[in-house]
């Protein structure tokens, strides 16, 4: 069955991913501070989550308000919050993508976005190598040259992905497969059952009785 609820853990990535994404939108540095702050609350918890959760104490701890009390009970109770959905559907999906390279922060990456027009690394990239960014504020040559040589680390490492990156998909896929009828048992394999620090596909094994129908269900395209 898939479980819904969320650890501290990802509640605290899930909250600074909100202050990113808030941050890239150029909302007010408070606000992007107050979810910083409550992601670093979360992550030196001694009691467990779900417990202060299930008590209502949330708001006893430090750095953690009304607003964003309400929104990790959301996030422990259903394994979403709308908040965040709401936001990544509003910034394009390549800024961030463009947050793993090096010097590049989400200001700068707002910058060009208002001032290029700029979305997906392949554009940026396009834009080094035309020189645009030389004379963006905040920019200049040696900036520029960073940008290109950190986005080839990135062609060069595409389809590698840190095992905290891909478990969590990995563990909703499985979910996913277990929930059919026909599935007996099922389990992650591969480099993901190893822990392995960088994986590059997501392998599962399963048994059932039925693997023609099983494949079938899981191979057909969904509306």
């Amino acid at each position: 069955m898939l479980r819904k609820d969320l650890n501290s853990k990802e509640v605290r990535t899930i909250l600074q991913e909100v202050a990113l994404l808030l941050e890239l939108k150029g909302e007010n540095p408070f606000k992007v501070r107050a979810y910083s702050n409550a992601a670093r609350s979360v992550e030196t918890l001694e009691k467990d989550l779900e417990t202060i959760v299930r008590e209502e104490q949330l708001k006893k701890i430090k750095g953690i308000g009304d607003t964003i009390a309400q929104q990790i009970t959301e996030l422990v109770n259903t394994g979403r919050l709308r908040l965040h959905e709401e936001l990544k559907a509003s910034i394009p999906s390549g800024h961030l993508e463009m947050l793993k390279i090096p010097g590049l922060g989400p200001r700068k990456i707002k910058t060009l976005y208002d001032t290029l027009g700029v979305k997906t690394v392949g554009e940026l990239e396009y834009s080094c190598i035309e020189n645009r960014l030389v004379e963006l504020q905040g920019f200049g040559q040696k900036t520029q040259g960073r940008i290109l040589q950190g986005i080839q680390q990135i062609k060069k490492y595409q389809g590698h992905y840190l095992y905290g990156e891909a478990v969590g998909t990995a563990e909703q896929i499985l979910g996913k497969v277990l929930s059919h009828p026909k599935v007996i048992r099922a389990s992650l394999a591969g480099s993901l059952r190893r822990k392995m620090e960088v994986v590059r596909n997501i392998n599962l094994i399963l048994s059932t009785h039925q693997p023609k129908e099983v494949l079938t269900f899981f191979s057909k395209p969904r509306r």
